[in-house]
């Protein structure tokens, strides 16, 4: 390539990330983009999911700028496969969580209540409860987790309805549910 555009190998692309970084990461986008994103949605046959993880890419690029010393395809193709199996291994945590939590709650019925208005008591109790936890989420988390687990959507409908991407759904309702066990946990263990 010419001196004006020096080929990503080059002592002088680094130079030029270093020194004018919009100039060169502009290039880098527009060079790497599409292929970045066949082969991130090759791991997660999601499209949605892939263009977040290459964006998450590109920002760590863009925040590493000042540092990289050798930058090559084999460089941006490593970072965007470990950064697709990152994802798949915490969306294997979560689901495998998400069962245990759901397996423990159908092994354990809530033998301890003996009649029907015990029952009832505790019914209104856990749902004031639950309630006061869902009211102390963030703006934004109790929103998020309302749509979902109140209103029965789905995270990619929620995601398109709020404009956001389907893995910040995702994380807000995981940290929603985080939050709600915290703040049942006594709850629920006085009533073990």
């Amino acid at each position: 390539m010419s001196d004006q555009n020096p080929h990503i190998d080059s002592s002088k692309f680094i130079h030029l990330l270093h020194q004018d970084g919009n100039k060169a990461f502009e290039l880098l986008f527009k060079l790497y983009f599409d292929k970045l994103l066949h082969l991130a949605k090759y791991y997660l046959n999601s499209t949605e999911d892939a263009e977040e993880i290459v964006q998450d890419v590109f920002i760590k690029l863009w925040e590493r700028r000042k540092k990289i010393t050798e930058l090559n395809n084999s460089y941006l193709f490593t970072m965007t496969k470990n950064a697709c199996l990152d994802y798949l291994k915490h969306q294997a945590v979560v689901l495998k969580k998400s069962k245990e939590l759901f397996d423990s709650q159908l092994a354990d019925p809530l033998r301890f209540i003996q009649n029907e208005t015990a029952s009832y008591i505790l019914e209104k109790e856990l749902d004031q409860k639950i309630q006061e936890s869902i009211a102390a989420l963030p703006t934004k988390q109790r929103e998020v987790f309302i749509k979902s687990r109140v209103n029965g959507k789905k995270n990619l409908e929620i995601a398109q309805e709020l404009q956001i991407s389907k893995r910040t759904v995702d994380t807000h309702i995981t940290l929603a549910l985080k939050a709600m066990r915290i703040q049942l946990k006594e709850f629920l263990m006085v009533m073990l």
